[in-house]
């Protein structure tokens, strides 16, 4: 095969003894995600070897639950894995359905998919589930849950991305299909996306009553829906939104440009904002919780704010020393009639000074 390819590497980090190499294979037409082989098996091994794949997924007991790619072994090649050689570069040498074996500078490497690794580790799971695995796979099923804690199938691709690199060198094309993914050419007909809950919960967070009778929404409102909803669904997506803005008093709005893919992931991202601004108590709080579950450069920056904010209006309470006792305490600051019956146990055992009851 012998195709040119741009390979990124990195490494994962899963605990002081062991960081698992990686690499982010793309040769202009797919982008792979890839773990070496020898490495995966140091993994599942908990560091104990870092041998042949095979020889732990031939075993016998395991064939029964085993995915099918999984079962062939590796043909040989005529470049092993791991060996040095006078030819130099970034390449894939075979890409089969079970390994993609390629070189960087002059190393061979056999690689394995990243979701194969999952899948690998969930059948080490499912067997002890089943009760199937002899003592000493018992390790192999304990590493592998380690691993598919550290990792969901669904996370490893931006894992891996971040420790290569790669995601900073994604094409321009990815964002175009990110686009492509989440919203149409023209509008969707109209259906109702944001509750009426929503605005309502936006005048208590601001601290301002409820209109009684229906009327149309601030116009502060449309910015909330594109920092709270837009801008933690995805800030590409806002962005081209925010470029691309209807008439606030038109009837065409930014839901209507969703597809069906895109549509179901905004109600769903929707609900769990919903649920956050139930528990927020104000909108300075709210903005801290909105940073805390989705967090991005623009939601932690809209936080720093608020909590600034709530530092500034907190009042200044300036302590009193006790120099006989060496303790500083605010119950001076309260009158008698404001302590509760612990306080004032407690602000008379702090006033007490033996000193006194001496002369």
């Amino acid at each position: 095969m012998d195709r040119i390819a741009k390979i990124y590497k990195g490494n994962i980090n899963l605990g002081e003894s062991l960081d698992l190499p990686c690499y982010v294979i793309d040769d202009g037409e797919t982008v792979e995600r890839v773990l070496s082989q020898r490495e995966v098996v140091k993994l599942i091994t908990g560091g104990r070897d870092s041998g042949n794949l095979n020889a732990y997924l031939s075993a016998k007991n395991i064939q029964s639950i085993l995915p099918d790619k999984f079962k062939k072994d590796h043909k040989s090649l005529n470049i092993k894995a791991g060996s040095n050689n006078s030819k130099t570069g970034s390449e894939i040498i075979s890409n089969t359905d079970n390994s993609l074996i390629f070189r960087v500078g002059s190393t061979v490497v056999n690689g394995i998919r990243a979701s194969d690794v999952i899948d690998i580790c969930n059948t080490y799971l499912k067997a002890r589930k089943l009760g199937i695995l002899t003592p000493s796979q018992s390790k192999l099923a304990e590493q592998s849950e380690i691993f598919i804690s550290a990792s969901a199938k669904t996370g490893i691709d931006a894992v891996i991305d971040e420790a290569t690199g790669y995601e900073y060198f994604k094409k321009a094309g990815d964002l175009q299909s990110k686009f492509k993914a989440y919203l149409t050419d023209g509008y969707r007909e109209w259906t109702k996306t944001f509750p009426k809950e929503f605005f309502m919960h936006m005048y208590r967070l601001e601290g301002n009553p409820i209109p009684i009778n229906d009327e149309p929404y601030p116009i502060r409102f449309g910015k909330y829906v594109m920092q709270f909803v837009y801008d933690t669904l995805d800030p590409d997506i806002a962005d081209y939104l925010r470029d691309n803005n209807p008439s606030p008093s038109g009837k065409k709005h930014h839901h209507q440009m969703f597809s069906e893919y895109g549509y179901k992931e905004l109600t769903d991202h929707l609900l769990s904002v919903m649920g956050i601004i139930k528990a927020s108590p104000n909108m300075d709080r709210f903005k801290e919780n909105i940073a805390f579950a989705f967090p991005n450069t623009r939601t932690q920056q809209r936080a720093k704010k608020a909590k600034d904010r709530l530092e500034s209006s907190r009042p200044k309470l300036e302590p009193t020393y006790m120099p006989e006792t060496g303790v500083i305490t605010q119950l001076s600051l309260f009158g008698d009639d404001e302590l509760s019956s612990f306080d004032k146990s407690l602000k008379k055992a702090l006033d007490y000074n033996p000193s006194k009851d001496n002369k």
